[in-house]
């Protein structure tokens, strides 16, 4: 993997999670919130 690479994957990464954060202190109810964690920690790098 060549170094520009791994640069846009680490910012595709950052941007999934703060994507994710937005996700989790907009959740209305604490079981969507508990959704999106489970989706969170199963996704590919």
């Amino acid at each position: 993997m060549s170094m520009i690479d791994r640069i846009r994957q680490r910012r595709r990464i950052s941007r999934q999670n703060r994507a994710i954060d937005r996700a989790m202190q907009t959740a209305p109810t604490q079981a969507m919130r508990d959704e999106i964690a489970y989706f969170a920690q199963r996704r590919p790098f």
